[in-house]
């Protein structure tokens, strides 16, 4: 936020100068919408196709890989987890009792599609892991409601299935990136056994980009097409929803990202330790928002490191 004061060096007033200043500042103020941020600097924060510059050759950079991934190994696409248009699974299968990892694709909740990711599972079936990746139906013609619903029947029907898919039930872990990093950490927050699951269905995660509170999300101009209320976007903020128990977790964003982003990341962490949970922050490299999904295929990286020592890889 930046304040100009205008005064005449004539000025000799005391009092009308504190006045035009006053005045000066709360227009200024005025403009704010979240914290310091006028509406053109928060959307600005939020909008990755402004901010990061090779935002469409990054994706297209990846579109090989995700071929591979499905042409190199064995893998089950479009598996239905439930009734509606949205609700499928692509599954590369374990090797019998192998770690599970879910992956959840972003897109701000109203765009893209699990196929565009499939090159996460690249390193980790070469590992010897079950990858998953699911899709859920988009915004607006679902709520933010719906798709947590969504999510939390794929990890339902990924326990209950997981010996017909070479995995173990009990060594479930999740990841995602960006919408994706936010739901992991809503699947982090639920009450597994209201669906009759075990309470410590998920034995690790690494939310990536993570969006942890959704008020700057519903002030931004993504709420266009998201139409959260505040109510909606309170009950769906991780933020408050810290869990009563967590596994091992680690908060990942990329070093490049926005402030925003890190910001996001870094008030996740800290209310998680806050409740004496074991987090880690974790910020990779110098990558932007969407350039750092591409370190799961890195074998060296820090991002497939984690995922790695909690899958027991």
């Amino acid at each position: 936020m930046q304040i100009t004061i205008w005064y005449s060096l004539r000025m000799i007033d005391q009092s009308n100068f504190t006045v035009t200043i006053k005045k000066e500042v709360e227009a200024n103020m005025s403009d704010l919408i979240y914290k310091n941020y006028n509406q053109e600097e928060l959307d600005l924060e939020y909008d990755m196709r402004r901010r990061c510059p090779h935002f469409a050759e990054t994706l297209a950079s990846m579109v090989p890989h995700t071929k591979r991934a499905i042409s190199n190994f064995e893998c089950k696409i479009d598996v239905e987890f439930g009734e509606k248009s949205g609700e499928k699974l692509d599954i590369w299968p374990g090797r019998g009792g192998s770690p599970i990892l879910l992956f959840i694709h972003g897109g701000y909740w109203k765009a893209y599609d699990k196929n565009m990711f499939s090159f996460v599972a690249e390193r980790f079936v070469e590992a010897g892991a079950c990858v998953i990746l699911n899709n859920y139906d988009l915004c607006p013609s679902v709520t933010m409601d719906e798709i947590i619903q969504q999510n939390r029947a794929a990890l339902a029907w990924i326990y209950t299935n997981a010996n017909n898919i070479g995995g173990d039930p009990g060594r479930i872990h999740v990841t995602g990136h960006s919408a994706g990093g936010h739901l992991t950490a809503i699947m982090l927050a639920t009450n597994w056994e209201q669906y009759g699951l075990p309470f410590d269905l998920i034995n690790g995660a690494v939310p990536l980009s993570g969006l942890f509170d959704l008020e700057p999300i519903r002030l931004s101009y993504l709420n266009a097409e998201l139409h959260m209320d505040k109510d909606e976007s309170h009950r769906n903020s991780p933020i408050h929803n810290i869990p009563k128990w967590m596994p091992p977790t680690v908060v990942a964003v990329g070093g490049g990202e926005t402030d925003e982003f890190r910001r996001q990341s870094r008030i996740y962490t800290d209310a998680c330790r806050d409740a004496g949970f074991d987090v880690s922050y974790l910020e990779v490299g110098q990558y932007d928002h969407v350039s750092v999904p591409g370190e799961y295929r890195n074998k060296l990286s820090p991002l497939t490191s984690v995922l790695f020592s909690q899958m027991g890889l």
